[in-house]
């Protein structure tokens, strides 16, 4: 089973990159057009995209593809920032993997895997799955559940 979040993430993607670019415009314009001494829109301006930043990092949306398999659990992420993100990624072979946990806070849904190791269970970093919708997130589950159902019966 495979869940993909790519045509919301371009979505966003394209609003995280828009909205700093018309507000600076803006602002550059009205500073341009209004030849007297007032900095109000410089200071207006500023206030607007660091409220804008704000919001962008309290989110933290993330472009996600997961793959749950009879032999693998694949995760593949990437954050949504307006700059150069890096490619993350946890791979988990099915006999290691030790469950999983969504957690909702106030701004975000994350997804946590935990892999079974000689030293005890690791924990995986919270991978922020918000914008997957709630028909995903049951996906999500329901594979993990028949993964946890497949270990069991073949232990």
């Amino acid at each position: 089973m495979e869940i993909n979040n790519a045509n919301k993430a371009s979505q966003v993607r394209l609003i995280y990159a828009f909205v700093p670019a018309l507000v600076t415009l803006t602002v550059v314009a009205i500073f341009l057009t209004d030849l007297t001494t007032n900095r109000l829109w410089i200071v207006a301006g500023a206030a607007v995209l660091a409220v804008y930043v704000a919001i962008v990092v309290a989110l933290g949306n993330n472009y996600v593809i997961i793959f749950v398999g009879p032999d693998k659990v694949i995760v593949r992420y990437k954050a949504l920032w307006p700059v150069r993100t890096e490619n993350n990624s946890i791979e988990i072979d099915s006999n290691d993997f030790a469950g999983y946990e969504l957690t909702k806070t106030r701004f975000r849904t994350n997804l946590t895997l935990f892999k079974n190791t000689p030293g005890g269970v690791a924990k995986y970093p919270n991978v922020c799955v918000n914008l997957l919708d709630g028909e995903q997130i049951e996906k999500i589950k329901r594979a993990f559940a028949i993964l946890e159902t497949i270990k069991k019966k073949s232990n």
